[in-house]
């Protein structure tokens, strides 16, 4: 073989390899998008769980989560996303979790489909065949909670709504620091109204308030000064369900969406 035979050939074969690694990018770009909008799915669902509504069926909402946990552990949680995660990967029972992650649909345990294709703007379900969206994306689309309720109006929009899953608000204005945050409880006095987190949240050295239960059942609002820690960008704030679940893990509140952190920690930011 001549030099230029030579060159050639290595050229060809670092090329191919290149396009292959590209390939293997794009598509573990593609199953991280749907890991995000599952990560995202698990807080919904955790926050439905700490705060139900007086219509919700808490046996379903833990099965729903349930569904999640098994999703997750099978596509999402493998640090290395080789063959055999990607192609014709199945649960327990038998039922196919998707034929391709990369690029075909995710189905549940129970056989609902998750979503139709991995970064896609198509409708997302959760377990219970509830839709969590119906065009998902970037943009100002309809956020549901797994009972059904609009949890806002334009997803992922500055300064927009958001509610809790019993229909109170959670703030008017979620993507701005310095904006009052609320809890799902009315007024304390018996009048309409919520008692506020914060009427500056996400400032720093902002004061708010944190619930605690006496043992007659009666609530007891409290004071505490916002530490480094919860310190909130704008960005950060249009995570609604992230920052909430902050809050209610500080007073030892437990939820499932923890164990929703990827094997291999390169999933971050928003779920497209």
């Amino acid at each position: 073989m001549t030099i230029n035979n030579l060159r050639i050939s290595t050229l060809l074969a670092f090329m191919l390899f290149s396009a292959s690694s590209l390939a293997d990018i794009s598509d573990n770009d593609q199953r991280q998008s749907a890991c995000a909008t599952l990560e995202l799915m698990a807080k919904m669902t955790a926050i439905n769980l700490i705060l139900p509504a007086n219509h919700d069926n808490l046996a379903t909402l833990q099965e729903t989560q349930n569904h999640l946990v098994a999703m997750n552990q099978l596509a999402c949680q493998s640090v290395h996303f080789n063959e055999e995660i990607q192609f014709e990967n199945r649960y327990d029972n038998g039922r196919l979790i998707s034929r391709d992650l990369a690029e075909s649909p995710w189905y549940f345990p129970n056989g609902q489909i998750f979503i139709e294709r991995p970064g896609s703007r198509g409708t997302v379900y959760y377990p219970n065949g509830q839709v969590m969206a119906y065009n998902w994306g970037r943009g100002g689309n309809t956020l549901l909670w797994p009972n059904g309720n609009p949890a806002t109006y334009s997803f992922w929009t500055v300064n927009e709504a958001w509610y809790y899953p019993t229909g109170h608000i959670i703030t008017y204005l979620a993507g701005s620091a310095g904006e009052r945050w609320f809890y799902p409880v009315d007024n304390l006095l018996g009048q309409v109204g919520q008692e506020m987190i914060s009427a500056n949240w996400g400032e720093y050295g902002e004061r708010y308030q944190y619930m605690t239960f006496l043992e007659d059942g009666r609530v007891q609002m409290r004071e505490a000064r916002i530490s480094g820690r919860l310190e909130f960008s704008d960005y950060d704030l249009l995570d609604v369900p992230g920052v909430l679940l902050t809050i209610t893990r500080l007073h030892q509140a437990p939820d499932m969406a923890r164990l929703f952190v990827p094997g291999d920690s390169s999933i971050a930011g928003a779920p497209w």
